[in-house]
Parts: structure tokens; C-alpha cells; sequence
């Protein structure tokens, strides 16, 4: 049997994507157990409903060193053949426990995380303690490897959807919003916080290239930003563009109504709202950063961005003749070429519902479910021999 362990339960893409794992897992594998460190969630629930055991270890927000007991205790009962970890605290955790217990220890890596060099470094010394680690994206591989962590170790298993979840009839924004059917969303879902980029994507709502009155600004998410979020919008007359949704667990709802999905991070690894966004049909524009490229097919062919204080319009060619190109991608903190690429993709309907059936193309091909179970089946059976 296989335990799993992830830092917490509630509803983001590590999560979705272990409840993905756990409940596709091929029998002969035994049925997995799910711990977590603190907290429950939504994605608890769902794992309890699909009749999988969800064990919570109560970490303390001081020290890890309860929890890495408790489940060390889990780990010499002899339940488990396997441990395998999502996100930092719990890949830190379960090394701890698993010392000397027999059990291998499978963790992973799902952001290239630019601004906390402890990590990468807490990674690097404990690392000897797993057999693999597996990273959602290339880009993930290379940055850990440029960091000393062990090239041999890690493995590519980028995250899986199912696009049937997401074939959701449109209207719950502009019902809710009280937008006229003319309205166009411009929709971004996450976190508010640094990595996210919220505050570029506001800059990029006041330029010129955004001013158009029929563009919505609608960001779906809670986080520390919220309120300097609040401010610039008041300080720049932007509270009847720019819609601050808070905290949403209807994704496919909201991606139903948007015309397209932005995503303006600093760093990324995989982000799942934009796999999401291609299984819901809608096009990408999206920062170029981490393994964004490795999903989203960039459509602009050349780029002339101005400075960010300039008072005129950025510039962005279209290649129209693409099929395969499912978005834009413009480079980290340039709101100019954000405002100019949207105002771009938003430009032709009819072309912005191209790049939307081609992402949802994409993702049902390359981006299944089953792929990535399978991916992780692979491995187990190499640590295992099953």
C-alpha cells in the first residue's frame, strides 16, 4: 500500500492532482491512504467520498517535528510499502519520518521557487534520503538539477486533467456581476499573492491597450494582496473594470464564462488553472515562466512593448496562421506587452475561439489523466518491482 502525504487539503492544483493520483491508483498497488500535515479541506472530503482513508497529523505551526513523529510511527506499522510526497513541508517531513524505517520515499517538485533559496538548499541536504523526486515540467527538472539536487533522481511527470469536467454552460460572472452579454472577461484565478503576479496584471488594467470600457478585469482568489489590490484599483478608477471575486471552488463555472484566462506569475512550475483553462476551451495569455511554455502554444510572432510609464499602446503581432498556437506569451513584469497581448487575443472572436479549441485539443491529448497516473505507476514499479 501507498501513503500518501501532502502539507494540506484544500482545493489548489497539488491537491487536485493527488485526489487524481489516489483515486486512479491501479488496484494492484493496494488501495493508498492520504495524510496530510495540518488542516482538512474540500479535497479531504473528496477523498473520503471515494472511500479513501485521510489521516490528519495535526502539525504544530512552529515545528514539523510532532508530525514527522507521528508519522514515522505510521510508517514502522508496516502498512505502507511506499511514501510518496507533494509540496515542501510534507517532502521535508516525510524524509524525517522515514529515516531507517525501510520504506522508500518518493517526493516532489512543483515550482521553481526564485525567491526562497532555503529551500532549494534544505532539498539539496535532506535528498539523499529519497529514491526519486518527480517535477510536473522540464522546467522544473533543469532548475533543480542548476541547484545540485541529483540529475538521476528526478522525473517528469507533468499534471493531468479530464476536459469532460469541464464542459459547464456559461453565465455565472455576468449573472453575478450584473456584465451585459457584450462584456469581455479577462479572467485570473489563484492565489493573491507575489508569485501570482495580481498587481501586474492591475498595472497592465490601467494602461492604455485595457481601456477599453466592454473589458472586465475579473481575478477569482484570496491572499495577502488583497487590499493593496483593493487600493490601486480605488487610486487608479478602476472598481468598475476590475472584479475581486475572492475565494471560488467553481473553476469550471468561472472559466465558462471568461473569453480568456491570464496568468501574469513571476514563477510557475506547471500551473494547473492553465490546464484547466485549455480543457475549459479558453485561450492563455500568460507570463513566460517555468513550464507555462510547455502548455500554452505562443501565437505572437513579433513584439514591440513600451516602457511601462509610456503613455501610448504596446504593440504585438498576431501570426494568424498557427493552428496549433493556443495562447500568448509575453515576458515576467512587462504589463505593457500583458495589456497589449490580451487586448490582442480579444481583438477577433472568432480567432480567440481558435486558440481556446486548440488548448482544449492540446490537453485531451497530451495532458490526460490517465498519462499521468500511468507516469507514476512507472515509477512505483521500478522502486517496488510490483
Amino acid at each position: 500500500m501507498i501513503l500518501y502525504l501532502i502539507s494540506e487539503l484544500d482545493i489548489g492544483g497539488a491537491e487536485k492532482n493527488l485526489y487524481r493520483l489516489a483515486t486512479r491508483l491501479d488496484p494492484r498497488f493496494g488501495r493508498p491512504t492520504v495524510a496530510c500535515l495540518w488542516g482538512r479541506g474540500g479535497v479531504a472530503d473528496w477523498l473520503r467520498d471515494a472511500g479513501i482513508e485521510v489521516i490528519s497529523l495535526a502539525a504544530g505551526k512552529a515545528s514539523l517535528l510532532p508530525a514527522a513523529l507521528r508519522l514515522r510511527r505510521l510508517l514502522k506499522s508496516g502498512r505502507f510499502r511506499m511514501l510518496h510526497t507533494f509540496l515542501f513541508h510534507a517532502n521535508i517531513a516525510g524524509r524525517l519520518a522515514a529515516a531507517r524505517t525501510g520504506v522508500p520515499v518518493v517526493s516532489s517538485l512543483r515550482v521553481t521557487e526564485t525567491d526562497r533559496p532555503i529551500r532549494a538548499a534544505i532539498d539539496r541536504l535532506t535528498c539523499r534520503r529519497i529514491v526519486a523526486e518527480t517535477c510536473v515540467s522540464n522546467a522544473v527538472r533543469q532548475w533543480a538539477a542548476g541547484r545540485g539536487l541529483p540529475a538521476g533522481k528526478l522525473v517528469v511527470i507533468p499534471n493531468g486533467i479530464d476536459v469532460n469536467d469541464f464542459n459547464v454552460e456559461p453565465g455565472c460572472i455576468r449573472r453575478e456581476l450584473a456584465l451585459p452579454d457584450s462584456a469581455r472577461i479577462a479572467l485570473f484565478i489563484g492565489r493573491l499573492e507575489k508569485q501570482k503576479g495580481p498587481d501586474i496584471l492591475l498595472r497592465a488594467a490601467a494602461l492604455p491597450a485595457s481601456a477599453n470600457t466592454d473589458l472586465h478585469f475579473v481575478l477569482a482568489g484570496d491572499g495577502p494582496m488583497w487590499r493593496p489590490l483593493e487600493r490601486f484599483c480605488e487610486s487608479h478608477n478602476l472598481t468598475t473594470r476590475v472584479h475581486l471575486l475572492g475565494r471560488r471552488d467553481d473553476v469550471p463555472a468561472l472559466l465558462a464564462d471568461a473569453d480568456l484566462l491570464v496568468l501574469p506569475s513571476r514563477w510557475e512550475g506547471m500551473p494547473n488553472v492553465v490546464l484547466e483553462a485549455m480543457a475549459a476551451g479558453r485561450p492563455v495569455v500568460a507570463a513566460n515562466v517555468g513550464g507555462t511554455a510547455e502548455l500554452v502554444i505562443d501565437q505572437a510572432a513579433a513584439r514591440a512593448v513600451l516602457p511601462a510609464d509610456a503613455g501610448g499602446t504596446a504593440e504585438l503581432v498576431i501570426d494568424r496562421n498557427a493552428p496549433s498556437a493556443t495562447g500568448v506569451l509575453v515576458p515576467p513584469e512587462d504589463p505593457p506587452a500583458l495589456a497589449c497581448a490580451i487586448a490582442a487575443v480579444l481583438s477577433d472572436a472568432a480567432h480567440a475561439r481558435q486558440l481556446g479549441a486548440a488548448g482544449r485539443r492540446r490537453a485531451a491529448s497530451e495532458f490526460t489523466i490517465e498519462k499521468m497516473v500511468r507516469l507514476n505507476e512507472r515509477l512505483y514499479d521500478s522502486i517496488l518491482g510490483v
